[in-house]
């Protein structure tokens, strides 16, 4: 099974191809912004690193956030453009999970994974054994400090985690890690939809707020 990984919701341009036993190939750069000039470019070149084509994609992950309104969306419009012609399944996996599973790939242990979401506040979950046992929450960082020192984690992981003054090894999505995941997992419950942090500052003419009408 060849699966593609996909991720621009941070400073980080992502993009990995893999089959089920090695990665064929991947790049990743943090580039800050200008996502939408550099991904396709980067995925193009690594089909051609490992002479594939979008035609032979048995699988597509592409992070869904939480993340700006304008990073998430480069990913999925990609993957789903990508997607469209051969009918390739889509899934989309939140930072937190994957940063979860990341830490803890044998799911033996209780996780908080916190995404630091701007303005002074962070979006955090709580997995166990691989399980989401607390969904997501976006709080103030002082909210969210007081809530995560009552649970017992064994492992804290994102890039929110030294704002509430903890220590976090994993804090970058591996891409191809998301790609593996894309292969075990079932579309059907991993929709590649938008998890925005927050509504988009900008507004549509009439009024119309962009949030309920940006899922791509």
């Amino acid at each position: 099974m060849l699966s593609l990984g996909l991720d621009t919701t941070g400073a980080w341009c992502t993009a990995a191809l893999v089959n089920e036993a090695r990665v064929i190939a991947a790049k990743s750069e943090n580039i800050g912004r200008g996502h939408a000039e550099r991904l396709a470019p980067m995925v193009q070149e690594i089909f051609r690193q490992a002479d594939q084509t979008p035609a032979n994609l048995d699988r597509i992950g592409v992070c869904t956030g939480p993340g700006s309104f304008t990073g998430l969306r480069v990913a999925l419009s990609f993957a789903k453009g990508l997607a469209l012609p051969h009918k390739t399944p889509t899934l989309g996996l939140s930072v937190l999970e994957l940063l979860a599973f990341q830490a803890d790939p044998n799911a033996q242990k209780k996780v908080v994974s916190i995404s630091n979401v701007k303005r002074g506040e962070v979006c955090w979950a709580v997995y166990e054994s691989s399980q989401e046992i607390s969904p997501p929450r976006i709080q103030s960082i002082e909210e969210a400090r007081a809530a995560i020192t009552h649970i017992s984690a064994e492992l804290v992981v994102g890039d929110g985690a030294e704002l509430i003054g903890l220590k976090s090894d994993h804090k970058i999505v591996s891409g191809p890690v998301l790609a593996w995941l894309a292969q075990h997992n079932d579309p059907g419950l991993y929709p590649a939809s938008a998890f925005y942090s927050r509504a988009p500052d900008a507004k549509l003419p009439g009024g119309i707020d962009p949030k309920l009408t940006a899922h791509t």
